[in-house]
């Protein structure tokens, strides 16, 4: 799987095989094919010059993000819930349109230090970063800089 050509084959593999999604609830082969198709657009093919398989890992990271956000549960399925549940137990049907910098009551008072690396956030990135796949991607892409915008 890690050649460091990112394919349609290879990121269903990563279904199976990574994420674990059973039989019963595999996505389509349209719901697979447009958020790897989506994924393999947006990451910088500049990472292959770094490390081609760190570029596939992002490809099928970043297309496993989306696919946590827009598979379907078959209605036909073992488990007719089984995308939905997913998505309530990581939070990702709520909007989260920043982080928290403070919080205070009557007795107590917080704040949190916003690093400037998370303050250019799209709202992309911020659901990104309601699950594991989305965090890697995010992840290597703060190592490469700012040329796309994250650091």
């Amino acid at each position: 799987m890690a050649n460091g050509t990112p394919t349609l084959e290879g990121f269903t593999e990563f279904v199976t095989d990574v994420m674990g999604v059973p039989a019963a609830s595999f996505p389509s082969e349209g719901s697979l094919g447009m958020v790897f198709r989506l994924a393999r657009d947006l990451v910088m093919t500049d990472l292959n010059a770094i490390d081609p398989s760190l570029y596939e890992a992002c490809v099928y990271n970043l297309a496993a993000s989306y696919l946590l956000k827009f598979a379907q549960d078959p209605s036909s399925a073992s488990n007719p819930t089984y995308w939905a549940d997913i998505r309530k137990k990581l939070g990702m049907n709520t909007t989260t349109p920043g982080l928290i910098q403070s919080s205070s009551d009557n007795g107590t008072s917080q704040s949190w230090m916003i690093p400037d690396s998370l303050k250019n956030l799209s709202l992309a990135d911020l659901d990104a970063m309601k699950n594991p796949y989305g965090q890697f991607y995010l992840s290597i892409m703060q190592q490469v800089g700012s040329v796309w915008g994250m650091a």
